[in-house]
């Protein structure tokens, strides 16, 4: 057996196991490995590979306890408060063991924000001791898609801490002054327990008190929410999420520390979810890099619905041959909202420009060679449409003027 393969096998199974020091120690074995076999740009492709995880990799959860923080342990026999009118319950409790392993994706900046309101809060003991504090507050907001949700419970599963997740179809009452009532429940429910309390949609409660189309009730809510936010800001830690963060009363903006707008994913983020949603799909890096220009802009949410299609198209398609353009453009043809419009029109129109793009796109850097094989043409033949789009190009150039 190969000395290489052999360190594959245990590769494989490091990352199996999530171990990342034991993946990063076969990986270097590896790269040393084909060092020494003179595979020069296979130990430099692999390099990189490392060196780019290290660069976006955020915290890992770690097991550890806030001991100066005040309040009970929530465990799975605490009673859950209900609103008094319908007895539908105004929260939800998401504990450790039920939260996402899976490590949510953003650019760098984004990355950096997280870590540091992470940082303070496995940090909080520190802090208390020198009479300073951890931010108290953050206000997720962006697209929907973006991953909003998946990063507020990722930061709880990085402290440690369980999730009080307000239900809004519980808050939210059609008798007066009982939404009120039950924001305050919610409120003091958190304030008793070590938790995070997540108000997502959060729009919903803190909308302007000066919209004309709003009554009083709304006004009385907003105060509500600002006197509890108030109160809460000396006890935990307090996640709004919000699609629409113009909706949001002007004075609910200031009680945040923290205010992270979340874009959409970069080209190179956006790769790293294609590769990760992709197994056990196989794809190389030029189609994943196809795939990447296809669903320009897209959110992580986008991407999932891609790659879930992808694989039942196979499975259900088994018998069949798929080109992956073929397939990209049945993709975009049935999710005009995933997909720019821009993109949807070169996949549907002229090949020879559509083949033109793609070899002069900057971030792609695809080879002539490597759209070819994408398009199961030979490089001759994808030469000469490429030339007729320049041709064409340079003939409307000459009409226009």
């Amino acid at each position: 057996m190969d000395s290489d393969f052999v360190i594959i096998q245990a590769l494989c199974r490091s990352a199996l196991s999530s171990s990342r020091a034991m993946t990063e120690h076969q990986m270097g074995r590896l790269i040393d490995c084909y060092k020494k076999s003179g595979k020069e740009k296979e130990a430099k492709s692999l390099e990189g590979i490392l060196a780019q995880s290290r660069k976006i990799q955020p915290m890992e959860p770690v097991n550890f306890v806030i001991s100066s923080l005040e309040g009970d342990d929530l465990t799975k026999n605490t009673t859950i408060p209900v609103d008094k009118e319908t007895a539908a319950p105004i929260l939800e409790i998401i504990f450790q063991d039920e939260m996402e392993k899976d490590v949510p994706l953003f650019n760098d900046s984004i990355q950096s924000a997280v870590d540091a309101v992470i940082n303070e809060w496995r940090n909080y003991d520190k802090l208390v001791q020198l009479n300073a504090s951890p931010s108290r507050s953050c206000l997720i907001y962006g697209d929907p898609g973006t991953g909003k949700t998946m990063l507020a419970k990722w930061i709880a599963k990085s402290v440690g801490l369980p999730v009080v997740l307000a239900k809004l179809d519980g808050i939210i009452s059609s008798f007066l002054g009982t939404s009120s009532r039950n924001i305050a429940n919610l409120f003091r429910f958190a304030n008793k327990y070590k938790c995070i309390l997540l108000l997502d949609e959060f729009d919903a409660l803190a909308k302007l008190r000066d919209d004309p189309q709003e009554i009083g009730e709304v006004k009385r809510i907003v105060n509500t929410l600002l006197q509890n936010l108030d109160a809460r800001s000396e006890r935990g830690f307090t996640i709004g999420i919000t699609n629409h963060e113009k909706l949001l009363d002007p004075a609910v903006w200031r009680r945040f520390d923290v205010q992270i707008d979340i874009p959409h994913p970069s080209p190179e983020v956006r790769e790293k979810m294609l590769a990760k949603f992709m197994f056990p799909l196989e794809y190389s890096q030029p189609e994943l890099k196809f795939i990447n220009w296809c669903m320009d802009d897209a959110t992580g949410s986008d991407l999932r619905k891609l790659v879930d299609w992808l694989k039942r198209i196979i499975i259900l398609e088994e018998s069949e041959s798929h080109s992956l353009p073929a397939l990209m453009k049945r993709f975009a043809t049935m999710n005009t909202g995933r997909v720019q419009k821009r993109i949807t029109d070169m996949l549907n129109g002229d090949v020879a420009s559509l083949y033109n793009e793609l070899a002069n796109d900057e971030y792609l850097q695809l080879k002539q060679k490597e759209i070819a094989a994408l398009f199961e043409m030979s490089p001759s033949t994808l030469s000469k449409h490429i030339s007729k789009s320049n041709n064409n190009g340079r003939k409307s150039d000459t009409i226009c003027s």
